[in-house]
């Protein structure tokens, strides 16, 4: 009974992170890019759209404006975090999973 609950609960996780990149991913006017940090890999290379990368727990930005309202999603769509970006690396108080980080029109996926 026990690994039938545990089949069941990875099978929910499964499908609610492919829903909730599914509404992520639904609007055509955001630039999106993929950063699996753990591999490196990275879908979209625009030099002049912002870049996150995550050290740890501190969040840094590139090609960012001063001001910028940064927002920080769960992947099930709820606002975990928010800051405005002041030219200085966010550190962050979450817990390991994945989340979206959003900036204006750029949204882009983050492994912590």
């Amino acid at each position: 009974m026990k690994k039938f609950t545990l089949i069941l609960a990875l099978i929910l996780c499964a499908f609610t992170g492919v829903h909730a990149l599914k509404v992520v991913n639904a609007a055509p006017s955001m630039k999106t890019e993929s950063v699996y940090l753990q591999s490196s890999t990275s879908v979209v290379d625009n030099d002049d759209a912002p870049k996150f990368t995550l050290t740890g727990k501190v969040l840094s930005a590139r090609n960012l404006e001063n001001g910028a309202q940064v927002d920080i999603y769960s992947v099930l769509g709820a606002r975990v975090h928010s800051y405005v970006y002041k030219g200085n690396p966010e550190t962050l108080n979450l817990s390991k999973g994945i989340y979206i980080v959003r900036s204006g029109k750029f949204t882009q996926k983050i492994i912590l």
